[in-house]
């Protein structure tokens, strides 16, 4: 029985293939709108391709999007004194020390945690384009994320504030950096007597003051051809190819300043800081990605009347990016006589893959405002995993890869056709 029902089936197809086309159906196969009905125009040159019309266009957006803090948890100064000579004790209350003892609680005082949460930041968005009379657009855009600051610190203050510490050495800051030169020992902030020379060698020893600054800033720059494929009445669909340069930019920045015992002008002890016993250590990541891109785009119309036209379009692509890696890491005095650095060059693959969505509207011709959400996708980066090397001598901040890195936010916008 099952056997007749199929065979009927394809008697019938095979009957209907037989008929010779009528001349509306043969029309609908030569043209874009597959409806055999003239479209609803809505000018989309920022979202889709202008279905009327042709010539250049210009848009202009805002933007707010969070991008992720791609940053390894590491400690960077804790709570005490790193005494070089040591120290035999004597009447003023100094306990004895072994030289390279600590002296202080050794409680964590700042790590890359103090960074604190993430947010979205600003940007913008450029795009200038042409569309033919065949609905072909071509565009190039550019989105630029302004630089989003993390910040940190630890000063002479911890939160034990009734144990100070013998000598006072829980209000002094002390980070294991070692194998500098005499250029980084900076000034002597304990007094004399006890001491007979500097017991605190190098600018990180017996510190006043640390802080921690974390930058980002994100590029984004598409060459982009869209081609109609498919239109009906109220939705159409189209290709999507060209190239990508993406640029994803980090910096991770930390200052010391250590203090010096002074005694001024009314016979009074006091600290200051001058600019040979202050430093700063740069770790910046450099992630420069091209590639070619692909995808498909589709918009459906919601709703055109006295209001205008309204529509909701998605956007899919790919691209599979070069990354051209760089990494700079150095210690710089804060007088800028003496700096110790390192620079490295990588290249990987990174592929790609962007969403878009957004909710047009034209309320005249002419112009049309569209807003959205964005998601960008980077699989394969690199982020840091230990931003701070310790050793001067041989900087090797430790590096690893992010499986995926997503920028996210929303954006709204308004272009205008010439």
């Amino acid at each position: 029985m099952r056997k007749r029902w199929i065979i009927a089936g394809l008697m019938a197809v095979l009957g209907l293939l037989a008929v010779p086309a009528a001349p509306q159906a043969h029309a609908q196969a030569t043209s874009w709108d597959i409806s055999g009905n003239e479209s609803v125009p809505v000018w989309a040159p920022i979202g889709t391709y202008q279905h009327d019309g042709s010539g250049p266009y210009l848009g202009m957006e805002v933007v707010m999007m969070r991008t992720p803090r791609s940053l390894g948890n590491q400690p960077i100064a804790y709570r005490g004194v790193l005494l070089n000579f040591g120290s035999q004790g004597t009447g003023a209350g100094l306990p004895t020390v072994a030289p390279g003892g600590i002296l202080g609680s050794r409680e964590v005082a700042l790590d890359t945690e103090n960074l604190g949460r993430t947010s979205f930041g600003p940007g913008y968005r450029l795009t200038l384009g042409y569309r033919l009379d065949n609905g072909w657009n071509f565009s190039l855009s550019w989105l630029h994320m302004f630089d989003v600051k993390s910040s940190g610190g630890a000063g002479p203050q911890g939160p034990q504030l009734t144990n100070p510490g013998d000598f006072s050495a829980n209000t002094f800051l002390t980070s294991p950096v070692y194998n500098f030169s005499t250029d980084f020992f900076g000034r002597n902030p304990f007094p004399n007597p006890p001491f007979t020379s500097n017991p605190t060698a190098g600018i990180w020893n017996a510190a006043s003051d640390m802080t921690i600054l974390f930058t980002q800033r994100y590029d984004n720059w598409d060459a982009t051809g869209k081609f109609p494929v498919f239109e009906t009445e109220n939705a159409r669909s189209y290709a999507i190819a060209g190239g990508r340069f993406a640029w994803i930019w980090e910096r991770f920045q930390w200052r010391t300043s250590k203090p010096e015992l002074v005694l001024n002008s009314n016979g009074e002890f006091g600290f200051q800081t001058s600019p040979d016993s202050a430093a700063r250590y740069l770790n910046t990541l450099s992630q420069r990605m091209y590639g070619p891109m692909v995808g498909v785009g589709h918009e459906v119309m919601l709703y055109s009347g006295a209001a205008g036209a309204f529509g909701f379009g998605t956007e899919i692509t790919g691209a599979a990016l070069i990354n051209i890696v760089k990494e700079r890491s150095k210690y710089i005095r804060e007088d800028e006589a003496t700096q110790a650095k390192r620079v490295w060059s990588q290249m990987t693959l990174v592929p790609n893959l962007n969403i878009a969505m957004n909710l047009n509207w034209q309320p005249f011709d002419g112009m049309h405002v569209r807003l959205g959400y964005n998601f960008h996708n980077y699989f394969n980066t690199y982020y840091m995993k230990e931003p701070v090397s310790f050793n001067v001598g041989a900087l090797d901040p430790a590096y690893d890869i992010k499986l995926w890195r997503m920028i996210q936010g929303v954006n709204a916008g308004v272009s205008f056709t010439f």
